[in-house]
C-alpha cells in the first residue's frame, strides 16, 4: 500500500506572519509530497513495499544505502 501525505492539522495560513501561506503550500504540497513519492518509488516492487513506516524505520540499517 503506497504511503500518502497526511493533511496538515491546521490551515496553511495558521503560522502567519512567521511563515506565509505560499511557503506552507510549497513545503507541504511540493517538498513533503516529493519525499512521500520518492519513498513509494524506492520501495515499489521490493519486500519492503508492504511494511509500515515504523517497520521501515526499524529495519533501516538493513536496507540498501541507495534506498536509504
Amino acid at each position: 500500500m503506497p504511503f500518502t501525505l497526511a493533511p496538515l492539522p491546521y490551515a496553511h495560513d495558521a503560522l502567519e506572519p512567521h511563515i506565509d501561506t505560499l511557503t506552507m503550500q510549497i513545503h507541504h504540497g511540493k517538498h513533503h509530497q516529493a519525499y512521500v513519492d520518492n519513498l513509494n518509488k524506492a520501495i515499489a516492487g521490493t519486500p519492503n513495499e508492504n511494511l509500515s513506516i515504523e517497520e521501515l524505520v526499524k529495519k533501516a540499517g538493513a536496507i540498501s544505502v541507495a534506498v536509504r
